[in-house]
């Protein structure tokens, strides 16, 4: 017989085993990442127009910093974020009914 007081690895919960992401909580993590992004992005907007409020020396380096690839790159993904938050991810799918 076993010995009922040995230690014995406590089981995972199902759900953690059986778990597959839908496409609900897959799309709500999406929209809170993106809401992030145009947080960063509304940041990189009041900079801009501060430069521009400043002079034209100021401007010009803000400017220079966003023609810059990086700059480039974080212009397009302010633009991606901005359509997956408010299309793609709260628009279209939670604003259709629930067919499960």
């Amino acid at each position: 017989m076993s010995n009922p007081t040995a230690k014995r690895p406590r089981p995972l919960a199902p759900n953690v085993q059986i778990y597959r992401p839908q496409l609900t909580s897959v799309l709500s993590f999406l929209n809170r990442i993106t809401g992030v992004a145009l947080s960063v992005g509304a940041i990189v907007l009041v900079i801009w127009l501060l430069a521009a409020a400043r002079g034209p020396q100021a401007y010009a380096v803000v400017q220079g910093a966003i023609a810059s690839w990086i700059g480039q790159f974080v212009l397009f993904g302010t633009t991606f974020a901005f359509f997956l938050h408010s299309v793609a991810a709260s628009g279209i799918w939670y604003g259709t009914p629930c067919t499960a």
